[in-house]
């Protein structure tokens, strides 16, 4: 009798990693299930060996990280843990963890909580346990691992897709968010391409509008919060001085809603099919600049990651140089290195540069992007204070590299990764990326250029700054804006271009790379998330 409550309580604590599993099929609910319990059986089986209790703390480790990963996702954002998130976690830094985890302190404590019942769960019940049941339960275990292939080799013999061994089997136990890890560093090592694919490039090279070109890439920046676009309090005053030196697109959409996605994309001649091949991505804004001649800098204040699992630490590698901020701080800490890099002679003196920024901006928690004595109260909302300080903060460091360049020939091109969503599924201030069924909100994004007084200001329509655009396109746009006037057909999606046309569809992607249509998105407003 104790036996069997010990097998109902296994199977009941084993059902819980199935219910968050998500959209998945009866049968793989029972597989998480079933092969839930026989590992909690083998645990208690072994718990009196010293092995036992090691493999006791490892699997209750696994166990509460995937519970808990499982439940935040879909609590949060109504999503399962994918591919695409796997591919931002592996490149997520240490700074941007620290702060992630502060900002949902309570998951954290969720996790304790589920590793404690977890390990207390083997411990108590292990000295009700014989021989007997432990070899039982490895036994079907066994059945389970050897079963597994051939289920699948039927499933998918008359299927073009697939899944690979380890994907298999953890995509069938309560471990099952680590498939996604796997499948992404199998997607991953075409990564690698990036760097030894060879591009050849057919394009004229005009007298160009500037010598030094400074491309700053922002984070998590909603259009609607800056005053430069009409917002109600005023957190742009320096870029607001500034308008009559600018093309201010008016209607820019990011392509995706994560960072991980949205800016490989911005900077590389790649289409939505092409993602999954990512030599695709060789093609991009630096690639093309070193082969134009120009003298390229990479900054950045996000952080280093692995240019083997990142795509965007392979493009930035591909500048002639390149720093990290060490530790990831304030955007402002990477102004002395911007400054070395604008002001360095070359020996050819007719060479000109192109300067990469990539910065932190308002990524979340926003309270944590600018230092204290920055914080203003433009309402009596604490989240939207922090929210636009972050960008009131953005508006003096752009400022202060444009008082850099306005004595050089220079121009300065600024557009946020993406943007976020402000309001949460109770219509609570929560500002959160849109991973999952995102709002249009997630995608409206800031983008100017600017040119200093001794640079030339391309005419422009100024109808084509009030139509739709997305930075999807801005490998094409960036290439006119260097003065590399490229001779594919393709090179009319820059709004410099005279034979330019605007998009009548915009099309994006989601956090898991679902194509989206600007039309059919719902407004936070009508629709919270």
């Amino acid at each position: 009798m104790r036996l069997f409550i010990i097998l109902v309580y296994f199977l009941l604590i084993s059902a819980i990693p199935a219910l968050l599993s998500g959209d998945i099929s009866l049968l793989s609910k029972l597989a998480i299930t079933v092969t839930g319990t026989l590992i909690m059986l083998l645990c208690a089986g072994n718990y009196k060996t010293l092995v036992g209790k090691i493999a006791t703390v490892f699997v209750a480790f696994l166990w509460a990280l995937n519970l808990s990963v499982s439940f935040f996702f879909y609590q949060k954002h109504d999503i399962r843990f994918s591919s695409s998130i796997a591919e931002t976690f592996i490149n997520t830094n240490s700074s941007e963890t620290v702060g992630m985890l502060s900002y949902n302190k309570y998951y954290v404590l969720f996790y304790l909580i589920v590793f404690t019942v977890y390990f207390l769960s083997i411990h108590k019940c292990a000295k009700y346990l014989n021989r007997k049941v432990t070899l039982a339960s490895f036994g079907l275990f066994c059945v389970y691992l050897a079963a597994v292939p051939a289920y699948y080799s039927a499933l998918f013999a008359k299927q073009d897709s697939y899944l690979l061994l380890g994907e298999q089997y953890l995509s069938h136990t309560p471990f099952y968010n680590a498939s996604a890890l796997i499948r992404n560093l199998y997607e991953n090592r075409g990564i690698r391409k990036i760097s030894s694919h060879v591009v050849k490039y057919q394009y004229d090279k005009k007298q160009p509008d500037a010598d030094i070109y400074v491309l700053i890439i922002g984070e998590s920046v909603r259009r609607d919060h800056l005053s430069l676009y009409g917002y109600e309090y005023d957190t742009t005053p320096n870029l607001n001085r500034r308008k009559q030196q600018m093309l201010v697109f008016q209607q820019a959409y990011s392509p995706a809603p994560v960072t991980i996605l949205s800016v490989p994309v911005s900077l590389s001649n790649i289409s939505f099919s092409q993602m999954q091949d990512k030599q695709h991505y060789a093609d991009n804004i630096i690639a093309l600049a070193n082969h134009a001649g120009f003298e390229t800098y990479w900054i950045s204040n996000q952080g280093k990651t692995n240019k083997k699992t990142s795509v965007i630490s392979s493009i930035a590698s591909m500048a002639k140089h390149k720093k990290w901020n060490e530790f990831v701080g304030y955007d402002e800490e990477i102004l002395d290195y911007v400054e070395h890099a604008i002001n360095t002679e070359l020996d050819d003196s007719k060479k000109k540069k192109l300067i990469v920024l990539h910065t932190y901006g308002s990524h979340e928690p926003s309270c944590n992007r600018f230092p204290e004595e920055e914080y203003q109260a433009f309402s009596e909302q604490e989240d939207d204070n922090c929210y636009d300080s972050s960008i009131a903060y953005t508006d003096k460091f752009i400022d202060k590299i444009l008082q850099q360049l306005e004595g050089k020939s220079a121009s300065v091109m600024y557009f946020s990764d993406h943007a976020l969503q402000r309001l949460d599924s109770d219509n609570q201030i929560h500002y959160h990326h849109g991973v999952n069924s995102p709002r249009r909100e997630a995608y409206e994004i800031p983008l100017f250029i600017w040119y200093s007084p001794n640079a030339t200001r391309p005419e422009l329509n100024e109808q084509v700054l009030h139509q739709p655009y997305s930075t999807a396109n801005n490998y094409w746009l960036m290439s006119d804006w260097l003065g590399i006037q490229q001779k594919a057909a393709k090179a009319c999606l820059s709004p410099l271009r005279h034979c330019y046309q605007p998009q009548k569809e915009i099309n994006m992607i989601d956090g898991n790379r679902n194509l989206l249509n600007l039309k059919t998105l719902p407004s936070e407003l009508s629709s919270p998330q």
